[in-house]
């Protein structure tokens, strides 16, 4: 009976695995070949503009003694990491599976998220700490040179948007950077406001207040990215997506199903959903139950985002009670 039981487990995984990835995988290819190279001169036109607002703000901020600047450059950075992350998430989800890695590349993603999200931390500390120091021993910026970095910067940033606007609406990637730039664009605003108000009153602590104002969206965003990774690790079901929402959506679709147990809910990587469950079905001839099969693998991708299905059909408890060993 056991050996019966993983025979028919392996055949519809991999039907469920064909069923469930032939169409996608088409779709795929297909929007690479038209899409691809746009989507991806798209997030390195971005990486590029971002890294170099990075390096003026830095330098800018070490010139002008402005710790605001300096900030900008950090929240810059952690931006600069997402946009690589999207970018190398494109470039990785073209490779096939393997043999040896079986569910592709995609924990390279998030691993990198986790261990970026590890850093932001350390760096929110640093500007956190030397912004206390400023309290203690205040010092005016040259409002100046922090002035037109911070106006270059934004400028920059509205590149960055104008580059992404467009592709942002269907490509999560894409939607992920969009999002990232538009956060860069606001906290240019913020430090050209701080440099108004420096350069009308003098204020010493505009700077400082303005580094920790950054430094808490920095680490807003740096507290997001580990929560989704660490759920992503540890093979959380997705959020929003419960056992109970996968058993009253199949059984409220699909008439012929009894029961739904033994769900196993998880991502492989960040949007990448993966679902295996056993199927208590009436009793049937095999080609009808694979029919079974097929539709709710169709059911579980269109109405829950499940790419990838492994079912188990089984019978109900009743059959196997009065069937021939029964006799």
């Amino acid at each position: 009976m056991s050996d019966h039981h993983e025979h028919d487990h392996s055949h519809e995984h991999n039907h469920s695995h064909n069923h469930a990835h032939g169409g996608a995988h088409d779709h795929g290819a297909g929007l690479f070949h038209s899409h691809g190279m746009n989507r991806k001169s798209k997030m390195a036109w971005a990486i590029g503009i971002t890294a170099l607002i990075l390096i003026l703000e830095a330098v800018g901020g070490i010139v002008s003694g402005s710790l605001a600047l300096l900030s900008d450059a950090g929240h810059m950075l952690t931006d600069l990491a997402a946009l690589l992350i999207s970018l190398t998430a494109m470039i990785m989800g073209e490779k096939p599976a393997s043999a040896t890695h079986t569910y592709g590349f995609a924990r390279l993603e998030v691993l990198a998220a986790l261990g970026n999200a590890m850093t932001f931390f350390l760096m929110v500390m640093g500007v956190a700490w030397e912004a206390f120091q400023r309290f203690a021993h205040p010092s005016l910026p040259d409002w100046k040179t922090m002035g037109l970095i911070a106006a270059i910067g934004f400028l920059a940033n509205a590149l960055s948007a104008w580059f992404l606007h467009g592709g942002h609406e269907d490509d999560i990637n894409i939607q992920g950077a969009w999002i990232h730039v538009m956060g860069d664009l606001g906290s240019s605003l913020g430090v050209l406001m701080g440099v108004v108000v420096i350069a009308q009153t003098g204020w010493s602590w505009v700077d400082p207040v303005l580094s920790l104002a950054i430094a808490l969206f920095i680490a807003s965003g740096a507290l997001k990215l580990f929560r989704k990774a660490l759920r992503i690790l540890l093979e959380s079901a997705p959020k929003g997506l419960t056992s109970e929402t996968i058993v009253s959506t199949l059984k409220n679709q699909i008439n012929d199903i009894q029961e739904v147990h033994h769900i196993h809910l998880w991502e492989v990587g960040a949007g990448r959903v993966h679902l295996t469950a056993h199927l208590v079905v009436n009793d049937q001839v095999l080609s009808q139950a694979q029919q079974i099969v097929e539709k709710a693998t169709r059911v579980l991708k269109t109405d829950c985002g499940i790419q990838h299905a492994t079912l188990q059909i089984e019978a109900p408890a009743r059959v196997l009670m009065h069937g021939p060993e029964a006799k």
